[in-house]
């Protein structure tokens, strides 16, 4: 399977805590370039795109790709990812709800840019995709429960705050298997009382919901190389 994104290469470690300052817990490790982004102005203006040098790579106008090294790979880093994601779920992660839907293609199949992505799920609402910017900052933006997965490492991160819009699409890999990541991503998001909905779309596996003003997607697939590739998309309703 060719990766979803193919052209901009970053490699950033995040991990979301209760929307507090990314520095605010010492236990977490956090990437400096994204702490840097969030000093730098969003590039919706093409114009400010060699202002941000804290989010250079995330910059262009197209998709991007997310590498981990072999030795983030090992199971010590899947094991340790997953404890930190038990410790934010607040308890054990119970299995997400079986597919409720089936679907022989996906949508995001022909979804490379964030633009489409957004636009294939429907999420964002008229013309705001098309407003979108790409920076580190969205990924750093990203508010519980759908900050992304610990120890995950972004590709793509883009979106829009203005007075019609608030759209996010954030993707990352990571070396834990889709069906955990999705699993984590129901629990909070029940716990934080949106709904939960699990499809099956191709080789994507597919969860949405609505809840406290936001709709949501969050899109999971197994890539050649056993890594898990995620795709986050937030927009305020």
């Amino acid at each position: 399977m060719v990766p979803r994104w193919l052209i901009v290469f970053v490699s950033l470690a995040l991990i979301g805590c209760g929307g507090t300052d990314p520095a605010a817990d010492p236990n977490i490790d956090r990437d400096p370039a994204v702490t840097n982004a969030l000093n730098d102005p969003i590039m919706t203006d093409p114009d400010l795109a060699n202002q941000n040098q804290g989010g250079a790579a995330l910059t262009g106008g197209g998709p991007a790709s997310a590498e981990i090294p072999p030795e983030r790979r090992s199971r010590e880093e899947i094991d340790a990812a997953k404890a930190q994601a038990v410790q934010l779920a607040g308890g054990p992660i119970a299995a997400a709800p079986d597919p409720v839907e089936t679907r022989g293609t996906s949508r995001l199949d022909r979804a490379i840019t964030a633009p489409a992505i957004a636009d294939a799920l429907a999420l964002g609402g008229k013309g705001c995709a098309a407003a979108m910017g790409y920076s580190a900052i969205w990924a750093a933006r990203l508010a519980p429960p759908f900050d992304v997965y610990p120890r995950g490492h972004v590709g793509q991160a883009a979106g829009v705050d203005s007075a019609t819009c608030k759209l996010r699409v954030v993707s990352f890999v990571t070396p834990v298997a889709p069906a955990d990541v999705i699993a984590f991503y129901a629990m909070r998001a029940r716990a934080t009382g949106h709904t939960v909905r699990r499809s099956s779309e191709g080789g994507d596996d597919l969860l949405q919901g609505v809840g406290a003003g936001v709709s949501y997607a969050v899109a999971a697939r197994l890539r050649d190389d056993k890594l898990s590739e995620i795709t986050l998309i937030t927009s305020k309703i």
